[in-house]
């Protein structure tokens, strides 16, 4: 029998072919999945695999002290701790809650019977019950951990771990405390929770430097099963937390105290709305104290809070008034001014100038003060007066470019870039934009704003020899690696020595013959000037409603230099009423705690 080969098709070809090309092409795109998963994102997938057997935790950091110049913590960390329970190891949970709750109410109900809160209301029994409620109720869920009681204290938890419940743990629970209470509050900040519920500082030094007391945090990797626990001798790695830098501050806790005391005592006396007061190094641009009343308790702030972040820095309470409070300063710019013309060699302290009433400038009419004329006077007079004819008249010899350019030199208009969260820039507009009003009013402190610390910073540079220096609050960061100094820093030079030793003459001048006269001390000399500044309101300046300054340092140590300020006080609108005898009662102090011996000489004819 003869056989015959069946003939294929060109349709069957066609299909053959098509199957090769897809298996070949499949076989291409496994290889490129390949080269993708393996080559190119190896380091990707790697840590995937690792995430399905590895548990990662975030070992928190210790956050790093802030301590004054003088060794004392302002701010700390204390170690509480988080009491947590895995119901899954607790046969009776009933029994467990009880026993929790007995120990947790004998401890906890003494102090809460001191402070006078629940205890007011409450029963022991029913403070137990709150506790063995809470904790029963954790306790019977169905879950492998539940967390039972915040801030257990390092003795409860020494007292919890003796029963020896099994089920029960802990885990550390830092928390920031301030042991001198409000002391130096608005320099330190506080820290609090953000939207993201971490520990965060905010405003002073918390907020300027969390970065550098935060630390950073650790981890934990421990191999764990198909269902995600623990693997009992299973693998794991530690990379160790790295703790926060401690800042040393230039604030001397005792300085800090007197000026607190005295503040807080003069904001009450003379029912001001607020009050500031800064003590500098003139020498060194470092602050030795800074304070506002009324103040506030950090440690209020430590729990987590309701209110959002966004509101917490909208909270003028605890804002930092001496360098975040910008108002017209008055008088207290005249130096400023006289500073300029002197430097210049437009003027000298012997320089006359017609006083003889009521000036116009641009249309508009400048006045002194007290609306009193005194007809021709020169400089010192000037400023014994605080005569505003006579200050906005070498204003305009000045001119305003060179006006502009030695208060802009005097570090007004720009943050003086302190370390401190919150710091304002002021107003200083350009000179171009000034009319002959604005130079005028400028000369003697309207039209332009500082804060306090612009202001006092701006006297720095007379009583140190002309220099500009940044205003220095962290006087060493402290690590495992060492401790590093923060230098003093030189901005500029504002003015020669020779004007800066003619302006201190002047200043002592004003001081001993000026509205401050009635106040000054009998011991020792002084060069400042007070200024009453009318707070703007309605396109006018309140006839009543004032700002009061009393800016200077001593005249011969120069130890120290300091500012008082008051907002709105009511008993007296004047500053040689309010903050000029409050500077001096703190100057006496002062000269006390630093030993400095009387320096004024009194002329024995003079003596009763």
């Amino acid at each position: 029998m003869i056989s015959r080969r069946k003939k294929k098709l060109p349709l069957e070809d066609w299909r053959i072919n098509i199957i090769f090309v897809c298996f070949i092409l499949f076989f291409f795109l496994i290889i490129l999945r390949l080269f993708t998963i393996q080559i190119l994102n190896h380091e990707k997938y790697s840590d995937l695999a690792q995430d399905q057997y590895w548990d990662q935790t975030t070992i928190s950091a210790k956050r790093g002290d802030i301590l004054s110049s003088d060794g004392y913590v302002l701010a700390g960390t204390q170690t509480y701790y988080l009491m947590f329970g895995e119901p899954k190891k607790i046969k009776d949970p009933y029994q467990v809650a009880d026993d929790l709750a007995s120990i947790l109410v004998d401890l906890r109900y003494k102090e809460t019977e001191k402070s006078g809160d629940s205890a007011q209301w409450k029963t022991k029994e029913d403070v137990k019950k709150d506790y063995f409620n809470s904790i029963y109720k954790a306790l019977s869920l169905d879950l492998l951990w539940v967390p039972l009681q915040k801030e257990i204290t390092p003795v409860e938890k020494e007292i919890i771990e003796g029963k020896d419940i099994k089920g029960i743990g802990f885990d550390d629970m830092p928390i920031r405390y301030y042991p001198e209470g409000s002391l130096a509050s608005h320099v330190l900040g506080f820290v609090a929770s953000n939207d993201k519920g971490e520990k965060t500082g905010y405003y002073g030094i918390e907020g300027g430097l969390n970065n550098d007391l935060k630390g950073k945090p650790g981890k934990l990797f421990e191999e764990t099963d198909a269902v995600g626990l623990p693997i009992l001798m299973g693998s794991y790695k530690k990379v160790e937390p790295v703790q926060g830098r401690n800042v040393v501050l230039t604030i001397n806790r005792s300085i800090q105290y007197i000026v607190e005391k005295r503040l807080k005592e003069a904001v009450e006396k003379y029912d001001a709305v607020s009050g500031s007061i800064i003590v500098m190094n003139p020498f060194t641009g470092e602050v030795l104290a800074m304070a506002n009343y009324p103040t506030y308790y950090p440690f209020d702030f430590t729990a987590e809070e309701k209110t959002s972040e966004d509101q917490r820095r909208k909270d003028v309470e605890r804002k930092n008034l001496t360098i975040s409070d910008t108002y017209e300063p008055g008088s207290v710019i005249k130096p400023l001014t006289i500073s300029a013309a002197i430097d210049l060699g437009i003027v000298t302290p012997t320089t006359t100038y017609q006083d003889s009433g009521p000036t116009r400038y641009s249309d508009y009419v400048i006045d002194n003060w007290d609306g009193k004329h005194y007809g021709l006077m020169n400089i010192i007079e000037l400023l014994q007066k605080s005569n505003n004819i006579g200050a906005a008249w070498v204003g305009h010899q000045v001119g305003r470019e060179d006006l502009y350019k030695y208060f802009s030199n005097f570090g007004l208009g720009v943050k003086t870039n302190i370390d401190l969260e919150g710091e304002d820039s002021g107003i200083l507009r350009d000179f171009k934009e000034w009319t002959d009003i604005d130079t005028a009013t400028a000369s003697f402190g309207q039209g332009l704003s500082a804060t306090p610390l612009q202001v006092l910073n701006a006297f720095n540079v007379i009583a140190n020899g002309g220099y500009l220096l940044q205003p220095k609050i962290i006087s060493k960061l402290i690590d495992e690696k060492g401790s590093a100094d923060i230098p003093v820093k030189v901005i500029r030079q504002v003015m020669s020595k020779e004007t800066s030793n003619t302006m201190i003459d002047l200043l002592e001048k004003a001081a001993e013959g000026g509205e401050a006269k009635y106040f000054i001390l009998k011991d020792y000399r002084v060069s400042g000037k007070t200024g009453t500044a009318q707070i703007p309101e309605g396109g006018k300046y309140s006839p009543d409603r004032t700002n009061a300054t009393f800016v200077g340092f001593m005249t011969g140590s120069k130890a120290f230099s300091m500012i008082v300020k008051f907002e709105e006080p009511e008993t007296s609108i004047y500053a040689a009423e309010t903050a000029a005898p409050v500077w001096m009662q703190i100057a006496l102090d002062l000269v006390n705690f630093f030993g400095i011996p009387p320096d004024k000489v009194i002329n024995p004819a003079t003596k009763n």
